[in-house]
């Protein structure tokens, strides 16, 4: 028979490998929030992505930036839950109106884009 002490140490020791688990995965999830943030901040300043993209990321880098919001970051989960489906739609609207080129030079960096315009790989643009 198990007693109360060793009931105990198995759910403290299950407790923190779900707390483990979650921070990994939130972990995760917060350095692909801020790479997609990244490209979007790329292609609001890249010369081959069409107007309307444009519009859109750039009102989402100012949404997310300005203290005016449909629910304040103050407000624990919900806060920042906003700014995460405000980014993602972003970037939905990125790849699905911007040359598939255009969207690889901006998750790359403008740098690595000259590289591909001297192969020749760019020449679609």
């Amino acid at each position: 028979m198990i007693n109360g002490a060793t009931m105990e140490f198995r759910r403290r020791t299950r407790f923190k490998r779900v707390r483990k688990k979650w921070a990994k995965a939130l972990s995760a999830r917060t350095r692909q929030f801020v790479s997609e943030f990244r490209i979007i901040l790329q292609a609001f300043a890249n010369p081959a992505v069409p107007c309307l993209p444009k519009l859109v990321c750039g009102l989402a880098v100012l949404y997310v930036v300005s203290p005016i919001q449909l629910i304040p970051n103050f407000i624990p989960i919900l806060g920042q839950l906003d700014d995460v489906l405000v980014v993602g739609l972003a970037i939905r609207v990125l790849r699905k109106f911007v040359p598939p080129i255009a969207v690889k030079q901006c998750q790359n960096g403008l740098d690595e884009f000259a590289q591909l315009a001297e192969a020749g790989e760019a020449a679609t643009l």
